[in-house]
C-alpha cells in the first residue's frame, strides 16, 4: 500500500530507497496563501510580473499582422507578427491615456490604432501618428513606443513572456533550460501541427489549486478513469527542477501495441502541457 500510494504521489516505485518519503508530514502551504487577496498581489508582483510565463505556440501567427490577447494575473498583453516575421508583444495601453489598444482576443490587423485619440502603432512597437502632437516642444516618436513584454521562442515554437519592465529579465535557461529538449517530446513534430481550438474553464479558485491538482495523480483512478484505463498508473513518477515538474508514464501491457505516446509537464508558476497522439477531451 505505501508503494502504491508513494507513486501516485510521485515517487518512482522502483527507486523508493532514494526518495525515501519524510519521517513526519511533509508541510502544506497555509490556506490563507490560497484566498486572500493580499497573497495575490504579492504573487502578481513577484512571480506574475518576473518571471516566464508559457503562453502559446508560434503555429498561432502565420501572416504579419495576426495578434492575440492574454489576460494573465491582471495583467493585459497581446502578441503580434510584424512584417518582419519577429513576434513581438506589447503591454495593451496606448502610451498617451492607456486607452487599450487590442479589444479582441485575435485578429489580424495592419496597424495599431488607439480608438481613443487616434494614435497609432506598427506591429514593431513604434509610434507612427499622434494627431497634432508634432509641434509641441520636446515631444519625440522614439520616446512613446509601447511598453515591451519580453518574449523567447524555444526550440519547439513554443513562446514565453515575461512581463518585467526591466530590459534584462531573468535568464529563461535559469528555471527551463532543457525543458525544450527533453528526449520524450522528440517523437512529436511540433512543426506539422495545425491549431485546432481553445477551450477555457472559469472557476473561483487560485492558481495554485490547479498546479496542486496537475500535480499529482492521487485522483486519476477515480476522477479520470479512461487514464487508469490506458496507463500503467504503478509506474507513474514525475521528475522535479526549479522551473518545471515531468511527469511520466507507461501503457498498461494490454496497451502496449497502440503505440500511446503521452508527455506531460508542468511550468512553473501556472502553466501546465500533455501531448499525446491519442485526443482526449478536457474532464
Amino acid at each position: 500500500m505505501a508503494a502504491t500510494l508513494a507513486s501516485l504521489f510521485g515517487y518512482k516505485p522502483n527507486n523508493l530507497a532514494q526518495n525515501k518519503l519524510p519521517n513526519e508530514p511533509p508541510k502544506a502551504l497555509p490556506a490563507s496563501w490560497y484566498c486572500t487577496p493580499e497573497m495575490y498581489e504579492l504573487e502578481r508582483r513577484a512571480i506574475f510580473s518576473k518571471l516566464w510565463i508559457l503562453i502559446t505556440h508560434k503555429i498561432r501567427f502565420t501572416k504579419p499582422g495576426d495578434f492575440l490577447r492574454f489576460h494573465e494575473a491582471g495583467f493585459s498583453f497581446f502578441l503580434c507578427l510584424d512584417r518582419e516575421g519577429n513576434i513581438n508583444g506589447f503591454h495593451n495601453i496606448c502610451r498617451h491615456r492607456a486607452f487599450p489598444l487590442v479589444s479582441e482576443d485575435e485578429g489580424n490587423i495592419r496597424i495599431l490604432s488607439c480608438k481613443y485619440h487616434g494614435w497609432s502603432y506598427g506591429l514593431n512597437g513604434k509610434l507612427a501618428k499622434a494627431p497634432r502632437f508634432d509641434d509641441i516642444p520636446g515631444f519625440n516618436k522614439e520616446d512613446q513606443r509601447l511598453f515591451p513584454v519580453h518574449v523567447h521562442v524555444d526550440t519547439l515554437g513554443f513562446i514565453w513572456v515575461n512581463l518585467d519592465s526591466s530590459p534584462n529579465p531573468v535568464p529563461w535557461e535559469d528555471a527551463f533550460k532543457g525543458v525544450d529538449t527533453q528526449e520524450r517530446f522528440r517523437k512529436f513534430d511540433f512543426s506539422k501541427y495545425k491549431f485546432d481550438h481553445t477551450w477555457h474553464m472559469d472557476g473561483d479558485y487560485n492558481w495554485k489549486t490547479l498546479a496542486d491538482n496537475y500535480n499529482e495523480c492521487y485522483h486519476c483512478t477515480v476522477a479520470h478513469p479512461d487514464v487508469a484505463n490506458l496507463a500503467d498508473l504503478s509506474y507513474y513518477h514525475t521528475v522535479s527542477t526549479p522551473g518545471h515538474i515531468q511527469h511520466f508514464s507507461r501503457p498498461k501491457e494490454d496497451r502496449v501495441d497502440q503505440d500511446i505516446q503521452n508527455a506531460s509537464t508542468y511550468y512553473f508558476p501556472n502553466a501546465c502541457m500533455t501531448v499525446s497522439w491519442v485526443f482526449r477531451a478536457p474532464g
